[in-house]
């Protein structure tokens, strides 16, 4: 991927510079038109990979007849080998394979050994090669079970598929005693196939013995327009490749143009029916985070993977009108700090403050200068329902805080948030001890070591503050009083005068104690709940101790809902993400 540094960028000029500014600016600005190329750039993103690697995929047409296979250069262009006009196919690894339901998912397993459906790694390999794939289909085509193959950059004709070696023996002396001599052939651990789905009818294998070429597959076009691919019940355009990575299952990668990605991002992020100003901030901040992120996945030889752990994606399934316009109006939009892309995190809601990358990713703050925390008034407005608690029992929390290296003894006596950020989160957590050691974590320790929900949390009761020195209770003519606001004292020379500040009064043990305005005894009220950025201490409920809170995520950057609400107030997508992101501006990629 092209380093940021290299990039031109082309300013908005930058409005809202500060909340107050807001109200000013939610006017509407119409951005720009996108520089010419900026919508030609290829992104591939991992759709299963590593655990979730797959022996056996299935695709189907929505559009388009047929596929056609081939690979993809070093340039993600397409370089087309041949094509089927099957519409309803199943990529696999070349292994014996099974076809059946397992682990909720119907396709070809290596696992289904008795299914009435196997898809064998023997094959018999009629002598000579071709020149292309039509040569090799046509001379396969002769035998039953004929297929072409593409064998380290070479097409070969093979023939059936066998579960063993013994069986590919028999037919190759049924082929021998009609005068046709073949080889049999296994397959490397690179080697994959395409079968008619629910068959065992080999359409196309494909091996680039370990090379990192992957096999192609691209919908076949019948005239312009979107060809879709439906898939375990997601719906993708553009292409897919697929390798074995270091021999494995099929790692499998969706090959699109960046803006139809951004297409399918911002729809699983964010529902098509919420205001567009909102979806349009949510596809500058995804257009901007993966283009900040680069080639995260390179070894696997993809970019971006379609979970959260980069960007939820799901191709075509949820997109929109709505959605699909708010990409639009924003092509090639990208925030941008001096002179570079930024980070732009997002998340579900913060519940009242978002938080600095310092605090939850322990990052150096310099370099994140655009995601620093501040109070959101805008979420609330937006009705979320993000409120959350978690519970857990002084001892299992002792036994947590023992990994963490803090022995606190047999379980946890109290906890107290002793330190907040900038934006009123916690920020220092102290753990007091049944042996009275104590020990503080930072927040982002806290976060992970109890699964919390967000960063804005504290607890279900407080304990109540230590009473200060009660004032003496006063009474006039035996008569108690509430305070010594009102009451009126004798002076040396006869006077009446009203009570006023400094009074002290001789208790009955002959000693002097103050007294001041408006007090009249009595000890200082009792805390009740733990408040949300402040700071607050508990003692548990019988040994428990429950965390409260609110919000959704990690607190860094745009909040999701918060965007909502502003949308809904009438704010642009500019003034949404110059609030969020804290200085920058919205320029082109």
């Amino acid at each position: 991927m092209e380093k940021p540094m290299k990039r031109k960028f082309v300013q908005i000029a930058a409005l809202c510079l500060s909340v107050v500014l807001l109200s000013l600016c939610a006017g509407g600005q119409r951005a720009a038109a996108a520089p010419a190329g900026s919508a030609d750039r290829i992104i591939r993103v991992g759709l299963h990979f590593g655990t979730g690697a797959m022996e056996g995929l299935n695709f189907a047409n929505t559009t388009g007849s047929g596929y056609r296979f081939g690979y993809y250069d070093g340039a993600n262009q397409f370089v087309s080998l041949g094509s089927t006009g099957q519409k309803a196919i199943s990529v696999v690894k070349t292994m014996n394979v099974y076809y059946g339901t397992f682990s909720g998912y119907t396709s070809y397993h290596s696992a289904l050994t008795t299914a009435n459906v196997a898809v064998g790694e023997y094959h018999l390999q009629l002598p000579g090669s071709y020149a292309s794939f039509g040569e090799a289909q046509a001379a396969a085509s002769a035998y039953a079970g004929g297929f072409p193959a593409y064998i380290g950059g070479t097409f070969y004709a093979r023939v059936g598929n066998y579960t063993s070696k013994d069986g590919a023996l028999a037919a190759q002396a049924a082929l021998a005693a009609q005068g046709v001599e073949t080889a049999i052939k296994g397959t490397s651990e690179y080697g994959i196939s395409v079968v008619i789905t629910g068959t065992n009818t080999i359409l196309f294998q494909f091996d680039d013995l370990g090379q990192g070429t992957g096999m192609g597959m691209e919908p076949n076009a019948e005239g312009p327009g979107e060809y879709v691919t439906l898939s375990k019940g997601c719906t993708y355009v553009g292409g897919f490749r697929f390798e074995r990575v270091n021999g494995g299952s099929l790692t499998v990668v969706n090959i699109l143009g960046f803006e139809d990605y951004i297409k399918g991002v911002v729809p699983h992020e964010m529902s098509n029916s919420w205001p567009i100003e909102a979806l349009k901030a949510q596809a500058v901040a995804a257009r901007s985070y993966a283009l900040s992120l680069g080639s995260k996945h390179s070894s696997y030889h993809f970019d971006i993977c379609a979970e959260t752990h980069c960007q939820a994606y799901s191709g075509r399934t949820r997109a929109g009108s709505n959605s699909d316009a708010a990409v639009e109006q924003t092509v090639g939009q990208v925030a941008v700090w001096n002179g570079k892309i930024a980070q732009t995190a997002y998340y579900s809601s913060n519940g009242g403050a978002s938080e600095s990358s310092s605090t939850v990713w322990g990052s150096n703050q310099a370099n994140y200068p655009y995601l620093v925390g501040k109070v959101d008034p805008y979420e609330a407005a937006s009705g979320v329902k993000n409120d959350y608690a978690k519970t857990v029992d002084s001892a299992t929390l002792a036994s947590k805080l023992k990994a963490k290296g803090c022995d606190v003894g047999g379980g946890v006596a109290s906890i107290a948030v002793t330190s907040l950020t900038d934006s009123g989160n916690p920020k220092l957590v102290t753990f007091t001890g049944s042996n009275g050691k104590k020990f503080s974590l930072n927040s982002r320790e806290v976060v992970s070591m109890l699964a919390l929900s967000s960063y804005r949390y504290g607890f279900d009761t407080a304990v109540a503050p230590e009473p200060e020195p009660s004032a003496p209770e006063l009474s006039v003519n035996g008569k108690p009083v509430d305070g010594i606001e009102g009451l009126y004292a004798v002076d040396g020379s006869g006077n009446l005068v009203p009570v006023g500040e400094n009074v002290y009064v001789i208790t009955g043990s002959g000693t002097t104690q103050p007294i001041e305005q408006g007090t009249g005894g009595g000890s200082n009220g009792s805390g009740g709940s733990g408040g949300l950025g402040t700071l607050s201490s508990t003692t548990g409920n019988n040994g428990v101790f429950t965390f409260i809170g609110k919000g959704w995520g990690h607190n860094v950057g745009m909040s999701q809902w918060g965007a909502y609400a502003m949308a809904q107030q009438g704010y642009t997508y500019l003034n949404i993400l110059q609030f969020y992101y804290t200085g920058i501006t919205v320029g082109y990629m």
